[in-house]
């Protein structure tokens, strides 16, 4: 595995590490819709202790719904969707405690092919400045008839939500957005160019959470 350094200590959401994500009862998703202005401006760990969904966590809830077989979680963060899913690692270029494996390149994914049966891109896809070429490695990995899964928001509802979550969003605090390569969101044009680019066919998209943001799956 030469592509990995040695992780360091470095928290992402500290009070909730270790606790896995469900997938949440009709009237719990309910409860959290009604609250959705409260919950973009609350920490996760806040909207934990009121018994609602944190935003953060409803890609994580997304990608459990159609994920199948061994999945890698390429961006993990925390890894809470590895965690809460139960087969697979995630793997990240920024050390994070949580992280299964810490990698230099998002592009030089150091495992074989056909290893995976669901690969996932969580809300990071446009935080990968190479974000062509990983998502043409990440194709190599999956076994024939997988499928890989992209959340992501819109470039203007992407900038809102960066501003007014700023200071709950880890990620943004530790290490800073490089304008000049990441992007604050992708249109469908933007995500379905990088998906069929990479080979991929079927794409579609499934809205979330009032439409605000998107599921992409493809099929390889």
């Amino acid at each position: 595995m030469a592509n990995t350094i040695e992780p360091k200590a470095v928290e992402y959401f500290e009070n909730v590490k270790g606790i896995p994500i469900t997938i949440p009862s009709p009237l719990e998703t309910f409860a959290s819709r009604l609250a959705l202005p409260l919950l973009a401006l609350i920490s996760r760990d806040k909207a934990l202790d009121l018994h609602l969904t944190p935003i953060d966590d409803e890609r994580v809830i997304m990608a459990m719904k159609y994920a199948n077989g061994r999945a890698l979680d390429i961006g993990c963060g925390a890894n809470n969707f590895i965690r809460s899913y139960g087969n697979g690692l995630g793997v990240d270029v920024h050390p994070w405690n949580g992280c299964d494996q810490v990698i230099t390149d998002a592009a030089k994914l150091p495992f074989k092919k056909g290893e995976f049966q669901t690969i996932t891109y969580l809300a990071c896809l446009n935080h990968i400045p190479n974000r062509e070429a990983s998502v043409k490695s990440a194709y190599k990995l999956l076994d024939k008839g997988g499928k890989v899964l992209v959340t992501m928001i819109t470039p203007h509802w992407g900038a809102f939500i960066h501003w007014i979550r700023f200071r709950n969003d880890p990620d943004h605090q530790a290490r800073h957005i490089d304008h000049d390569h990441e992007l604050l969101g992708m249109s469908y044009e933007q995500v379905g160019a990088i998906l069929v680019g990479a080979g991929f066919k079927n794409v579609s998209r499934k809205r979330f959470v009032f439409g605000l943001n998107n599921l992409y799956i493809a099929e390889k």
